[in-house]
């Protein structure tokens, strides 16, 4: 089960690196891409979704492969789960990537 989570978020997170392959800087934010604070991917986030990040946790999935997923207080009072490339600070999703302005 494990493995099975770990290859589809590193295929997800291909995903997002492909999409942002060619970004310098995050869409919403202008920050220089690699983000290289937790700060800088909620702000991040919370320009994206125009909420507030409500919780971070760091889910390590072995080795080096780790990546934030946050909490997020959306318009309208809900809250939505995120999981977010701490380089890009863009969701790993694909779904969620087509869903942003």
């Amino acid at each position: 089960m494990i493995k099975m989570m770990a290859g589809f978020l590193f295929s997800m997170a291909l995903a997002v690196l492909s999409f942002a392959a060619d970004l310098s800087q995050h869409p919403c934010t202008g920050a220089k891409i690699p983000l290289t604070t937790e700060k800088a991917v909620v702000l991040a986030i919370e320009c994206l979704y125009q909420g507030r990040v409500a919780k971070v946790d760091i889910i390590q999935l072995g080795g080096n492969n780790w990546f934030y997923q946050l909490r997020v207080l959306i318009p309208g009072g809900r809250i939505k789960t995120l999981d977010v490339n701490p380089e890009t600070g863009l969701p790993l999703d694909p779904t969620e990537l087509e869903a942003l302005p």
